[in-house]
């Protein structure tokens, strides 16, 4: 499954000019969500602060989904690429 794969429809239609567009055929190693099993939740490691979901791409990168209710939805990328995966 790849990051476009997994992302909201609004993403496609507000934030395709955002640093996460650039991952979106990314394969995605780990979704993590608070919903609906919150006893597999973990917090996002990045410093937003109002990520409920967010995804590890096999890369070593993360992209979340900050739904901050003052500023409206972001989707932070956190993490730097693997240069390899072996």
């Amino acid at each position: 499954m790849l990051l476009r794969d997994v992302l909201p429809r609004e993403f496609f239609q507000e934030f395709i000019n955002t640093p996460a567009a650039k991952l979106l055929d990314i394969e995605v190693a780990e979704e993590v969500s608070m919903y609906p099993d919150r006893s597999k939740w973990r917090p996002w490691p990045g410093p937003a602060k109002n990520v409920m979901n967010w995804w590890r791409l096999v890369d070593g990168r993360c992209v979340g989904w900050n739904e901050n209710d003052a500023r409206g939805w972001s989707f932070p990328v956190f993490g730097k690429k693997m240069s390899s995966l072996n």
